[in-house]
């Protein structure tokens, strides 16, 4: 604590009031002097004590308490910062600043970590904040630790006034001879239609290698973790890609360059895209044969569904067979077998057959294309009634090598109401249907059949024969029931059923809807945490081990744990960088894919240190810049006055400013002129300059 007196004026009359009385006291003091007026003197002496009366002076006495020099250090801790050797770099360089800064016994560090924020690095914007809130005058300078790929340096000159006077250096994390590459997606649609193709342009950096050496790379791409291809790539241009979309949701799209020798890092060797696809109808061929009464159920059922397409043919007779009516009375149309199942079969999503039977009109090899159409990605659903066991039954054809059921003979007529199986309970077509405490209805009708060694029974009916049956055939799906009475649970008979909620989860079943397939891996974010679940229907282990790839293709290993009793497993991880991390099941080949960041980072798509953009700022403000990887322990830090003006730096060494600042803890005020005293000295004045001017008259009698 320290004592100081200072004179302070603290005028009884505003200044301007004195100003004025004091010309017109001295004009007539000057007219005085010119006509040698008795007393001119001590007159004069009374006004200015008048003056100096008015004017209060007095002695202030303020205890200081000196303030010690505030320093910022603000860390960069972005992603680019966890590349290669920075987090040492890192580390080091604050470990050498704190202890600099703790043996200078009159500065105060206060220290400032930056994180990413909207995946870029805002340095400058949370530096200027901190800085608003420390004292003005005790300010004494700003320390950056970066590797300078700063998204939101401002250009010079500064226009903030408080930055200007202090001075910002900058320490570099990084090395001038870093190397790096970096994959750009510049054009990529977000949306497209199931079945369309895209194209996506690509563009590849390289930072820090000379002209020639890295004239065309290797680019590998990837289309949901499937090798697509290998492509050469020049340096700096752009390259058009093309991509069909095989499926309705996220298609993940990758495109990689091999690390090259010397790369600071392989984090932003790979881009990615993620494109959803849509369907824009499903086309629904639907085949009806003998007229029953769930034939309109069905054709409601896919009517009422907007984004449905429906072409429906109702076979009444076969064309062999005779019909005495005149040809100009028919209004019935020959059913064009050609077209749709040898040119347009392709051009369906899904072929319903309900009660079909032979009529002779769908041909051997007809029925052989229906089975090469699902073997390639289609989907069949077939509804069935009692035909299915006759000699008529599409089992006999060439589709019966993809058919879930082979049929016994016969059908039970009797009254059931259909149940889930075990499997059936966990599977994501038939759990949760409805509410356990809701009866169904029941059936009458149930065909015999045993299933093949592939197929999963979801439901069965009377005897507990198979009622809803699915099966895989290579790339397409099957769905059977085993009855054509579903129709019921639409009338109410009974209570009903979830009709309309089965048939839409199977029909989304057949078109490999993600959210119904039996093993899921799914991937939900949260910043930096990863959350991984996996499903799978049963006989799940306690724990199972999946591999992880980092944006940088590093494998690491991930253990899911069991959630539930059956179907759940999860296992969380965090990260620490942006990009795209991938996750593959060994067991059912399932893929999933989690994003960290935006698609497009800033963050990492430039990663070399770099003085490029806050050198011209931090010369500005007389600031000097240390690349620590070269300078290590050998720069110095002062604190001190004296520097040349804008010029805190040297050499090997980077200084703050000595603001000697101070705040003021007490205040005393003493007036030098006692009011009371100052008239009677003003009267004694005043007293002897009638004395003057009496004596002087006397002596002219």
């Amino acid at each position: 604590m320290q004592q100081y007196m200072t004179l302070n004026f603290v005028p009884l009359l505003p200044w301007q009031a004195l100003a004025v009385l004091g010309m017109l006291a001295f004009v007539l003091f000057v007219l005085a002097l010119l006509r040698r007026a008795r007393g001119t003197w001590w007159r004069g002496l009374a006004l200015a004590l008048v003056f100096l009366v008015l004017s209060n002076p007095s002695v202030m006495q303020e205890q200081r308490e000196a303030i010690k020099d505030t320093v910022l250090i603000v860390t960069d801790n972005t992603p680019s910062e966890k590349v290669g050797q920075r987090p040492a770099l890192v580390a080091g360089a604050m470990d050498n600043i704190r202890k600099q800064l703790e043996a200078l016994p009159d500065v105060e560090p206060v220290y400032l970590t930056v994180e990413a924020q909207e995946d870029e690095t805002r340095l400058w914007s949370a530096m200027r904040e901190a800085v608003l809130e420390q004292e003005e005058n005790a300010l004494a300078g700003v320390i950056l630790v970066t590797d300078g790929q700063v998204h939101d340096a401002p250009a010079a000159p500064l226009e903030d006034e408080r930055l200007k006077n202090i001075p910002i250096h900058t320490v570099y994390t990084g090395g001038k001879d870093e190397k790096d590459i970096s994959v750009i997606v510049t054009q990529a649609p977000r949306y497209a239609l199931t079945g369309d193709t895209v194209t996506v342009t690509v563009r590849i950096d390289a930072q820090g290698y000379p002209k020639g050496q890295t004239e065309k790379l290797r680019l590998d791409v990837m289309q949901d973790g499937d090798p697509v291809g290998v492509f050469p790539v020049v340096i700096g241009e752009e390259r058009k890609l093309s991509f069909k979309m095989e499926h309705a949701g996220d298609t993940v799209l990758s495109f990689t360059v091999p690390r090259l020798e010397g790369e600071l890092t392989a984090a932003n060797n790979t881009a990615f895209s993620i494109i959803r696809a849509v369907r824009d109808r499903l086309r629904v061929l639907l085949v009806s044969g003998k007229p029953h009464a769930g034939e309109r159920t069905w054709r409601n059922l896919l009517n009422s569904d907007p984004a449905v397409d429906l072409v429906h043919f109702t076979i009444l007779r076969s064309p062999q067979a005779l019909d005495p009516t005149p040809s100009h009375e028919l209004s019935l149309i020959a059913f064009p077998t050609h077209e749709l199942f040898q040119r347009k079969i392709k051009n369906f999503d899904l072929i319903v057959f309900d009660r079909y039977h032979l009529q002779g009109i769908l041909q051997g090899f007809y029925m052989r294309n229906i089975r090469e159409y699902v073997k390639n990605g289609g989907a069949l659903l077939m509804a069935s009634g009692d035909e299915y066991g006759g000699e008529s039954s599409l089992y006999q054809t060439g589709v019966r090598d993809i058919l879930p059921a082979r049929p016994l003979g016969g059908t039970i007529e009797n009254g059931f109401i259909p149940e889930k199986t075990e499997l059936g309970d966990v599977h994501p077509v038939t759990e949760r249907l409805t509410d356990k405490q809701q009866a169904w209805g029941r059936w009458f009708r149930q065909v015999k059949a045993e299933v093949a060694p592939t197929s999963r029974v979801l439901m069965t009916g009377a005897e507990k024969y198979p009622l809803l049956v699915l099966d895989k055939a290579e790339k397409g799906r099957v769905a059977w029931l085993a009855s054509d009475h579903t129709w019921l649970w639409a009338r109410g008979l009974e209570h009903g059923g979830p009709q309309k909620e089965l048939l839409r989860r199977l029909v989304h079943w057949l078109m490999k809807e993600p959210e119904l397939e039996e093993n899921r891996l799914v991937v939900s974010v949260n910043g930096f945490d990863l959350t991984v679940r996996r499903r799978a229907l049963l006989d799940v282990d306690e724990n199972i081990d999946i591999a992880m790839f980092t944006p940088e293709q590093e494998q690491k290993t991930l253990t899911l744990r069991r959630e539930d009793m059956r179907r759940w497993q999860r296992g969380d991880v965090s990260v620490d960088q942006y990009g795209l991390y991938r996750f593959e099941d060994p067991t059912s080949g399932q893929k999933a894919f989690a994003v960290v960041g935006r698609i497009d980072v800033p963050e990492m798509q430039q990663v070399i240190a770099t003085n490029e953009k806050l050198a011209p700022l931090t010369a500005e403000t007389g600031g000097g810049e240390v690349w620590y990887r070269e300078a290590g322990q050998g720069f110095e830090l002062r604190h001190g006055a004296g520097f040349a003006k804008l010029k805190y730096y040297g050499d090997d060494w980077i200084a703050v400013k000595k603001n000697e600042a101070y705040r003021v803890t007490g205040l005393k005020s003493f007036p030098l002129l006692p009011p009371l005293g100052a008239m009677l000295v003003i009267a004694l004045v005043m007293m002897m300059a009638w004395y003057r001017e009496g004596r002087s008259g006397r002596r002219q009698s």
